[in-house]
């Protein structure tokens, strides 16, 4: 039902090339169109899979449609792409934030004959396979055929071990606000913060404990990443500004604390996250990863 013509926009990319190779193994018959010509044609051969430069080309024969580009470019190619797909065939995109996409693939569905569906990944290019983690699943609708195709997408994910969430698009903004957004913002005002008091994290590393050091990990693992994807999960996300609103507040709660010396007050603030921490199914595991953490960077460092 599906069909094995599958044409990726955006196919010399980082997730570009995951997808690429996944479903490449699952055998299909990969088209990569992409801008950069260079670029589209080194990832094609690594893949070894045909590339075709021109968009009408790449997608006029294709039962899948993959747009794995910039957030701030994907509601416009599904504008672009929608009348040049054949009649039955699924169009589907990787993008970070939904609002926009989800109105426009509603848009698309109403002129022609096509399918559209949602997807998130939560994972990045660097990822091995694809177990255990989590695939976010909007459904949009299309033809009579619709539901039948997605079923059999679902299904190829699922036989490799992701765990699939369906979702709608202002819960999976908001929520991505939170568990991608924050994360993010967290970690670049961590190395800023420590930048501007000028001390080299070489030598604080010299004076690390366990918390510090897993947490300058996290930063340094992150800072190397996309800059260009961060920056539009923060900015184009709407749901994102009332996060900041919400932290600016909590920061002058905390420093109004501090300066007080308000002993009691920075106890019921510790209570309320620890409350709020024990709701987590993981809660009572967590200080056993902290160490299992440590324990395998330790050993990567020996090594």
């Amino acid at each position: 039902m599906l069909g094995k013509n599958l044409t990726i926009i955006g196919g010399s990319g980082g997730m570009g090339k995951v997808f690429g190779e996944f479903f490449k193994e699952h055998g299909f018959k990969i088209t990569l169109h992409a801008r950069n010509l260079e670029k589209l044609k080194t990832a094609a051969k690594k893949l070894d899979v045909k590339y075709e430069s021109s968009l009408e080309e790449s997608v006029k024969e294709a039962d899948i449609i993959l747009v794995s580009i910039p957030i701030s470019s994907t509601a416009s190619m599904i504008h672009k792409v929608s009348p040049l797909l054949k009649k039955n065939a699924l169009l589907v995109d990787i993008s970070s934030l939904k609002s926009e996409v989800v109105k426009t693939m509603k848009e698309s569905i109403k002129n022609y004959p096509i399918n559209c569906l949602s997807l998130h990944p939560m994972f990045g290019p660097g990822i091995k396979n694809m177990r255990n983690f989590v695939m976010l699943l909007i459904k949009i609708g299309g033809t009579v055929n619709y539901e039948e195709k997605v079923k059999d997408l679902i299904k190829i994910f699922e036989l490799n071990g992701l765990i699939i969430t369906e979702t709608i698009p202002d819960i999976h903004d908001k929520r991505i606000a939170l568990t991608l957004g924050v994360p993010h913002m967290f970690n670049i005002l961590f190395l800023n913060l420590i930048r501007r008091t000028k001390e080299p994290l070489t030598e604080l590393t010299k004076y690390t404990g366990t918390t510090f050091l897993l947490q300058k990990v996290f930063a340094e693992s992150i800072i190397q990443r996309e800059m260009d994807m961060f920056a539009e999960i923060q900015i184009e996300n709407q749901e994102f500004y009332e996060v900041l609103n919400l932290f600016e507040s909590l920061i002058k709660e905390y420093k109004d604390i501090i300066l007080k010396k308000d002993k009691p007050k920075f106890k019921q603030l510790f209570l309320d996250a620890l409350e709020y921490s024990k709701e987590d199914d993981d809660f009572k595991y967590s200080y056993m990863f902290f160490y299992e953490f440590l324990k395998i960077l330790k050993e990567e460092k020996k090594a």
